[in-house]
């Protein structure tokens, strides 16, 4: 629980640039969602990136320690970043079209997103690290939680602080987030490592070059398949994240506090369904899971369909229900697809594999992030309609949630697992993260 504390931070610092900034930007400012929602995927784009900082953390120690230095490296750039975001709306306001504002912009998310992916995948290792094998899935499940919970509690707490968009007030929130996040980081890390400690290798297998290993992965149409999934996936069901809140000030009108705390009502019902699907669950299998995994992409596709009709006929007293709605069916995805992706890792290429999911998820997240903002845009440029523009993003989501039911059922997961002899832990929270 106290390493767990470390997604504090993260939350409250992922809020300010995933949720209250395209906010301010789109619906505030009315500034395009495109070149805002390609702001936001900039570090998922990045995602290569946190493959290379694992393999540097196993190997090239820094004053004795694998994972804290690296971490550090990562995290301190993220705050410092921060201060940047409320010099960047007041220059946008005065001239959207300010080449300097887009230029700090985009220099303050690349240093975040290198942050975010140097620190990201070290410390889930250090994470592991500090427990027992046995326990090791308790112990991810754990510090997700923190993760999963925080942010709806962050999503009121800026709501609270800035009910309407004031650039001193939104000062006020980067320096307050800034202070939770480095108290949160310092405390949870502190006597987290001990210097000079050895990280044994599970899988020497892993030392082959990367080129052989994805061959040889690639070459399995189960792999194929579920590399489709987990884009596809990821692609469709974040498609909204940088125009979720804007969404809410297009068409409802509908302040910059009430559109924070949509935070609160879809991630209040992933953790429901995150706890109460792992207790369900918690007897099967790692690869008995494609049904939950089905269930829950169902269950995510209809609210998505849902918001696509709140948008066109502006049926306001459904939106809060529905975006609940997709935080339960999301969890229960999140669940279900988490257990498959552990049991589509074999034993002695579970770095590769694992690194091979990940770029899948954080890649093709960034290119949903943009394609998101991109239809709406387009859409709004087509049809003049703002609320067909956010309906047709929201549509186009369900639509490819829907065709993930098929790709997941067609992998043959159990195959896969008896193949490679996998024995993992039934579900975990694990991917609720990034």
């Amino acid at each position: 629980m106290k390493i767990g504390s470390f997604h504090i931070g993260s939350s409250f610092v992922d809020l300010l640039t995933s949720g209250v900034l395209n906010r301010i930007l789109i619906s505030d400012l009315n500034i395009w969602a495109a070149p805002v929602a390609l702001l936001s995927a900039l570090r998922y784009l990045l995602a290569p990136l946190s493959i290379w900082a694992g393999y540097r953390s196993d190997t090239r120690p820094i004053f004795g320690f694998h994972r804290l230095p690296y971490i550090w490296g990562g995290r301190i750039p993220m705050v410092l970043s921060l201060p940047l975001l409320p010099i960047i709306t007041v220059m946008l306001a005065a001239n959207p079209r300010s080449i300097l504002a887009w230029s700090l912009a985009v220099f303050s998310f690349l240093i975040y997103g290198v942050g975010t992916l140097l620190s990201g995948s070290t410390f889930l290792a250090l994470v592991r690290d500090s427990a027992p094998p046995e326990k090791r899935g308790q112990a991810m499940s754990i510090v997700q939680t923190f993760l999963v919970i925080s942010f709806p509690i962050a999503g009121v707490v800026y709501g609270l602080m800035m009910p309407v968009y004031d650039p001193a007030t939104f000062w006020q929130i980067v320096l307050f987030g800034m202070g939770i996040a480095t108290m949160a980081f310092f405390f949870s890390l502190l006597g987290e490592e001990q210097r000079h400690g050895t990280i044994v290798a599970d899988a020497p297998s892993e030392q082959l070059p990367f080129r052989t290993l994805l061959r040889e992965m690639w070459g399995d149409r189960r792999t194929r398949l579920f590399f489709l999934f987990l884009a596809l996936g990821a692609t469709s069901a974040f498609a909204q994240d940088a125009v979720l809140e804007p969404f809410g000030g297009d068409v409802f009108g509908l302040s910059v506090g009430e559109t924070t705390r949509f935070n609160a009502y879809w991630g209040t019902g992933v953790v429901l369904s995150l706890i109460g699907t792992v207790i369900y669950t918690r007897n099967r299998q790692a690869h008995e899971q494609t049904g939950t995994t089905m269930i829950g992409l169902i269950l995510t596709s209809i609210p998505l369909a849902l918001l696509g009709v709140i948008a066109i006929t502006e049926a306001e007293a459904m939106l809060i229900p529905v975006l609940f709605a997709f935080g339960l069916g999301f969890g229960i995805y999140t669940v279900g697809a988490v257990s498959l992706l552990m049991a589509m890792t074999s034993d002695h290429r579970a770095g590769a594999y694992l690194g091979l999911w990940t770029v899948a998820q954080l890649l093709f997240r960034g290119l949903g992030i943009f394609l998101g903002g991109l239809i709406r845009d387009l859409g709004l440029i087509t049809t003049g309609s703002l609320n067909i523009a956010y309906g047709l993003v929201f549509f186009l989501e369900a639509i490819g949630l829907a065709i993930c039911v098929i790709l997941v059922y067609k992998v043959d997961v159990p195959g896969f697992a008896r193949q490679t002899r996998t024995s993992v832990p039934s579900a975990s929270f694990a991917a609720a993260a990034e």
